[in-house]
């Protein structure tokens, strides 16, 4: 019997080389490899493919179960009639990932990858058919599984959403048989990384049924974020420790405490430009401060131009709409023309409609004005100017708008607000500047003429005025 199942166990490897060989082209017989190139500077779109056969015959098999667990992926699904299954996952950064495969009547098979954000990956799965030609008592236990499990996803403590999930792990032989009743063996059960929310898992330890199987339950705490279960069986002074099962744990529902607005842009040309786009930006939290599970609604309205009625957010809680400049222009009872208010609502767990609000300025057409209108710089003297840009309104212009000043003339200096960059600002202090010029030669009183130009560049269009007049 020992020679038997020793040679199987080689006969299973060897085909499993064969095939990852053919599958991968020739590449490494153990290795999965994404494409190759730089790593890409940031997050982005990676596709998942692979085909699940038996590790025997080659063939595919179809309708095998499929579960994918990350950090921030938590998927199910099944294969084809070809066996094949493909996936597609929106990755902030590279993460490791494990994929668990299982059929009945097959041995399962759980492989960690790691995925490159932005990179496809494709990851080839043979599954050992069970030896059901063997007959009599099992072995004692060499391996442990994942067999299924209840939910993938549970919610944070009073969340509405179920708090608990169910696994069942199995243990198999040398054969590939779940072991029976007469070599059960206690299964231990431990939390790898995980929140540290208060979650926790009942029973620590059960013993393995006459199928081979042992279940444990997972319980949410007060903390969103992935967490792992393992199973460990001790025996004859080894350790048999399954691959880590990944279940995501999301928020609860909005709480009031922990929702906010935020538009990209504090001030947009919009009260001229029609068409323009500001972002609108939601950050939803539930009362544990974790973000709101995935696909909470919120919804959005406005008292200038058009806005997106309505966005879901995604799993960090965060929803984003647009704000399109257009009719009605907005005016606001306390700041007047240009400035509108945005309002974002949702539901909190009370089913009470909870609302926050922020102010973006629709600025105009560029306006320069300077005070006083005419040059008179006495002899080893000065003249103050003090000069506005802004809107039709009195609003400020948007963020990155160029202002200069320039002074032309003969033994004459200016010092002040020569060169501005305005910054993203709704402040009306962002509209008054000033400066002065200087006779920098007081010994000779010379008549001679100085013109001054104040301009500026930016969205909101350019505008300038010139003035002119003498120094002495």
């Amino acid at each position: 019997m020992k020679n038997k199942s020793v040679s199987k166990f080689f006969i299973g490897i060897f085909a499993l080389i064969i095939f990852s060989m053919l599958i991968t082209n020739c590449q490494k017989d153990s290795e999965v490899v994404s494409s190759g190139g730089d790593p890409p500077l940031s997050g982005g779109t990676s596709i998942i493919t692979g085909q699940v056969v038996s590790q025997q015959t080659f063939s595919p098999i179809d309708s095998a179960q499929v579960q994918i667990f990350g950090t921030t992926v938590s998927l199910t699904f099944y294969t084809d009639s070809q066996g094949r299954f493909s996936f597609e996952v929106e990755l902030e950064s590279d993460e490791d990932l494990v994929i668990n495969a299982s059929k009945e009547n097959y041995i399962p098979e759980s492989t960690e990858v790691t995925v490159v954000a932005g990179e496809d990956l494709n990851v080839p799965i043979a599954l050992m058919e069970l030896d059901t030609s063997s007959g009599g008592p099992t072995g004692d236990p060499v391996s442990i599984f994942l067999s299924q499990i209840s939910s993938t996803t549970i919610g944070v403590k009073e969340s509405g959403s179920p708090e608990s999930t169910q696994i069942v792990f199995a243990a198999h032989d040398s054969d590939g048989r779940p072991i029976d009743e007469g070599h059960s063996v206690t299964v231990n059960f431990r939390l790898g990384s995980g929140p540290g929310g208060g979650e926790f898992l009942s029973p620590y330890s059960a013993p393995t049924s006459s199928s081979g199987q042992a279940a444990v339950t997972l319980t949410s705490g007060t903390k969103a974020g992935a967490v792992q279960v393992i199973a460990e069986i001790e025996l004859g002074g080894e350790m048999i420790t399954s691959l880590p099962v990944g279940i995501t744990i999301h928020g609860g529902l909005p709480d009031y405490t922990h929702f906010s607005i935020a538009p990209e842009l504090l001030n947009f040309a919009g009260y001229r430009i029609f068409g323009l786009k500001d972002r609108i930006t939601a950050f939803v939290g539930d009362k544990y401060a974790n973000p709101v599970r995935p696909e909470t609604a919120v919804y959005f309205t406005t008292t200038g131009g058009i806005i997106d009625g309505s966005t879901l957010t995604d799993i960090q809680g965060i929803g984003s709409v647009d704000l399109i400049s257009a009719e009605p222009r907005p005016f606001h009872q306390t700041f007047g023309e240009g400035f509108a208010t945005i309002t974002a609502s949702t539901v909190d767990e009370n089913s009470t409609i909870i609302s926050r609000e922020t102010i973006v300025l629709f600025s105009g057409t560029s306006q320069v004005s300077v005070n006083p209108t005419s040059i008179n710089v006495p002899n080893a003297g000065s003249q103050s100017f003090s000069y506005y840009v802004g809107d039709q309104n009195g609003n400020p212009l948007v963020g990155g708008t160029a202002i200069s000043v320039s002074v032309e003339g003969d033994d004459v200096e200016a010092q002040g607000d020569l060169s501005v960059l305005l910054p993203d600002t709704q402040s009306p202090a962002w509209t008054q500047f000033n400066f002065l010029v200087y006779d920098k030669q007081d010994s000779v009183n010379v008549t001679r003429p100085v013109t001054i130009r104040i301009s500026t560049t930016g969205p909101n269009g350019d505008g300038f005025i010139t003035i002119s007049g003498t120094s002495h």
